[in-house]
């Protein structure tokens, strides 16, 4: 029988403090039985070495063959979307319905985090992608970039607030990053990540993917805080962008 649902976290660095905080929220907060954990580790330290050897261990010695956790340590830096693209298509294939996605600087902090959301899920049963919701407008070239997609289906852009009252401009709308679920059909459909993806810009792409399937966000986040630390590692122009900018 396959798990409601499948954790992917990407982990980073030497910042044992930033992936205890988060392994340790996963650990304590997800319910036996529910889901598989996996883990990609770029160029991480000892004690987060240490630390999933460790729970990895205890599972097999207590014979907890209804849930699993592995990780690949990877030696050099991989791109966020490279690592996910080996991840999916892959090193660990979902078998689950769903997927959820973890950056390390994202953690559970709500007891009942996984209970209200499954609960979340079963009164919107329309619901395929599901986050905390953010938007931004279109940078020079990403527009073209988004037409060129093997997902795209004609639809125009969206539409976004600016500051001035009731002024919009074209832009996406997306669940951040560093935390967000989707339904593996919807994966396997839209062939995520987008193989032109690298590092920057996939969370917003992949709002707009899901957009040109005429699915709807599903804004909804209790209990995890999202993308609470510095950005480190790889800074790039976001994916389409013609214009040497940053986010």
């Amino acid at each position: 029988m396959s798990k409601f649902a499948t954790i992917y976290g990407l982990l980073y660095g030497d910042e044992w403090n930033l992936h205890q905080r988060f392994l340790d929220s996963l650990l304590r907060h997800v319910p036996r039985g529910a889901v598989d954990m996996r883990f990609w580790c770029n160029t991480v330290g000892d004690e987060t070495k240490k630390y999933l050897h460790q729970h990895q261990r205890k599972r097999v010695d207590q014979m907890l063959r209804d849930e699993t956790l592995d990780y690949y340590l990877c030696a050099d830096n991989r791109p966020k979307y490279k690592a996910m693209s080996e991840m999916f298509q892959f090193r660990w294939k979902p078998e689950s319905e769903w997927i959820i996605w973890f950056d390390d600087d994202s953690y559970i902090y709500k007891p009942d985090w996984w209970n209200k959301t499954v609960a979340h899920i079963k009164d919107h049963p329309t619901t395929k992608y599901m986050g905390q919701p953010w938007f931004v407008h279109h940078l020079p070239g990403q527009w073209e970039f988004i037409q060129k997609a093997g997902w795209y289906n004609g639809l125009p852009p969206e539409q976004c607030p600016t500051r001035k009252k009731g002024v919009k401009k074209p832009g996406i709308s997306f669940a951040q990053g560093a935390y967000w679920w989707l339904r593996t059909d919807l994966m396997k459909q839209l062939k995520w990540p987008d193989p032109r993806l690298n590092h920057n810009g996939g969370d917003t792409l992949l709002g707009e993917a899901v957009r040109q399937q005429r699915i709807k966000l599903d804004k909804f986040s209790y209990g995890v805080k999202v993308n609470k630390h510095k950005r480190r590692g790889f800074h790039e122009k976001p994916a389409g962008s013609t214009t040497n900018v940053r986010r």
